[in-house]
């Protein structure tokens, strides 16, 4: 299985972050009229962010690989999901591959765009275990999500590979066990609700910062790590996909209170931003401490990324999600 970006269907989200990243960098001027040149670009962060350029490199893999499989084990089959779905099946050494395009409606009604998904609605179809070699550390929540779905095959991500040590491997199961034993000796009894392990790690992910939600100012992993027994107690679910906003603007108040002991009282009737403007933090803490609006901005942003990792097709009323659409239509966060 070989899988890339569709960018035709990416959630629109997707572009808030996307275009910071874009930010400052010098990308290439290539176009859809010109060929690839014949070694790779030594600048190839500012050639590979240019769309037309990083789609010729695509067609140039999606045209090679199939052909490059060595030695095919006879029956196997290479699948590459791109701009459409296309089978590669082989008999033996010496044949060509059988190649079929699948069907459009592959992935029923709603089409999936980013690679990482197609991994997820993949692992659906064939119910099968996979092995992964991706980059991406958002597999590891979506492998996560998989079980959520009732999925029990195990999941591998290749890491790298060392000389001295060989292949390193990153193994679901593992991570699931020990978040397991982690969330639960700090919950002391609590369960809020089935597979609340992971759906918690997704939730504190999100609340760290991803394509589709922004960090919390001032509080960092570490800090939501150090403090598990406490945000678990607060954590809660209103469905089976998306956080209870009041009690996760709670988890953050608290978080907030632990940060700055001495200036946020959890148990004030005032927001944690009226509380840093009225105390001797420096006027740069001041400044990030976020208002209500954006906390709850940012929990709404959650809840898209919760429903988007696990159901594996993103939400469309992206404006019930914490985002806003401008007058030129450039999306934006609606806080």
């Amino acid at each position: 299985m070989l899988a890339f970006d569709d960018r035709r269907h990416v959630p629109r989200a997707k572009a808030i972050t996307q275009s910071k990243r874009r930010a400052g960098v010098q990308i290439i001027d290539f176009s859809d009229m010109d060929l690839l040149p014949d070694e790779i670009p030594s600048n190839w962060k500012e050639a590979i962010m240019n769309q037309c350029f990083r789609n010729r490199v695509i067609e140039l893999v999606c045209v090679n690989i199939p052909r490059l499989v060595n030695p095919p084990p006879p029956g196997c089959a290479l699948v590459i999901d791109w701009l459409e779905v296309r089978e590669y099946r082989y008999s033996d050494d010496t044949a060509e591959p059988v190649e079929t395009v699948l069907s459009a409606a592959v992935y029923g009604e709603i089409p999936v765009g980013e690679a990482d998904i197609k991994f997820a609605f993949w692992m659906r179809r064939l119910l099968c275990p996979m092995l992964i070699e991706a980059t991406d550390g958002d597999y590891i929540p979506i492998a996560l999500g998989l079980k959520v779905c009732g999925m029990g095959e195990p999941v591998w991500i290749l890491k790298s590979w060392k000389v001295d040590r060989g292949y390193e491997y990153i193994d679901i199961d593992g991570i699931y066990t020990f978040l397991q034993h982690k969330f639960q000796r700090a919950a002391r009894g609590r369960q809020c609700c089935q597979w609340w392990e992971i759906k918690l790690f997704i939730a504190l992910l999100g609340l760290s910062g991803t394509d589709f939600t922004r960090s919390l100012p001032l509080v960092s992993p570490q800090r939501m790590w150090d403090n598990l027994p406490l945000v678990i107690q607060a954590f809660d679910m209103e469905t089976e996909v998306t956080v209870n906003l009041d009690q996760c603007k709670r988890v953050i108040e608290l978080l907030y209170s632990e940060t700055f002991p001495k200036h946020i009282d959890v148990f004030s009737r005032q927001s944690v931003w009226h509380q840093a403007q009225g105390s001797k933090l420096g006027g740069r803490n001041k400044g990030l401490i976020p208002t209500d609006r954006r906390i709850m901005c940012t929990l709404r942003n959650l809840n898209f990324l919760m429903s988007y990792w696990l159901r594996s097709h993103a939400p469309e009323a992206t404006e019930e999600y914490g985002f806003r659409e401008d007058s030129a239509g450039v999306l934006g966060w609606a806080d």
